[in-house]
């Protein structure tokens, strides 16, 4: 036998053997790798999906509150109507105040529901929260059993019809008003039209313009009313979304 034969063990292997012997480093690495890629193109596709649905649900969200405050605003503003004062001719017009982010009307918004339906005293006005809320004042009859109608001096309800307006800009303000040949009647800023201006309103343009989503991903909603008011005859409603 020769030196060489001595120095070199023979090896032998039954089969199986293979197998067990494991992975070895290089295969392990190679693994975690493959492993790590799959788990994040998973990830990916889940985080994508989470934010998709969380964008429709914010534009969902964005046009829902946005037509739901229009609905109430433009029925409120069609059920206008003056209210007439005892020892006068002249009657008290159809809004009290008339502001860029605030109106205060009056209106007969259940005229159907009884045989004497009373009118409402409404205000809408944006608070410092940039929610759009509205006030009631109940009415009641004076000079008591006349058919004059007063207003109460103490609110009678007070509840947020819209959240999530976004701020005020001059562009584009909540209410925006028009005499019945079209043309613009402008108050001042943080003001009303004066009461001559008032008893010009024909129509009253509404835009009403949402952002509930906090992410910013998801654009505003913005939707625009040009509405008439009936019992001073003009009954047009301009839809504009």
């Amino acid at each position: 036998m020769t030196p060489a034969a001595l120095r070199r063990p023979r090896v032998r292997r039954r089969h199986g053997d293979i197998a067990d012997a494991g992975m070895t480093l290089i295969e392990l690495v190679v693994a975690m790798g493959v492993f790590g890629i799959l788990l994040t193109l998973v990830v990916s596709m889940f985080v994508g999906a989470a934010r998709l649905f969380s964008d429709q649900q914010g534009a969902i969200d964005n046009s829902r509150l946005a037509s739901t405050s229009m609905n109430e605003v433009t029925r409120i503003i069609r059920a206008g109507t003056e209210i007439p004062v005892p020892g006068s001719t002249v009657k008290k017009p159809v809004f009290a105040y008339a502001g860029a982010e605030k109106i205060i009307i009056h209106s007969f918004i259940d005229a159907g529901t009884s045989a004497d339906p009373p009118p409402v005293r409404v205000e809408f006005a944006r608070n410092s929260g940039n929610e759009l809320i509205e006030t009631r004042w109940a009415a009641h009859h004076e000079p008591v059993g006349s058919t004059y109608w007063a207003f109460a001096s103490a609110a009678t309800s007070s509840r947020p019809i819209a959240r999530s307006l976004t701020p005020v800009t001059a562009g584009a303000p909540l209410f925006r008003y028009y005499d019945q040949n079209g043309g613009v009647l402008s108050p001042p800023a943080g003001a009303s039209l004066t009461i001559d201006q008032i008893r010009t309103i024909a129509s009253v343009q509404v835009t009403m313009r949402v952002q509930a989503d906090a992410s910013g991903r998801v654009e505003p909603v913005s939707i625009q009313n040009m509405v008439g008011i009936p019992n001073l005859g003009v009954a047009r409603v301009d839809v504009h979304g």
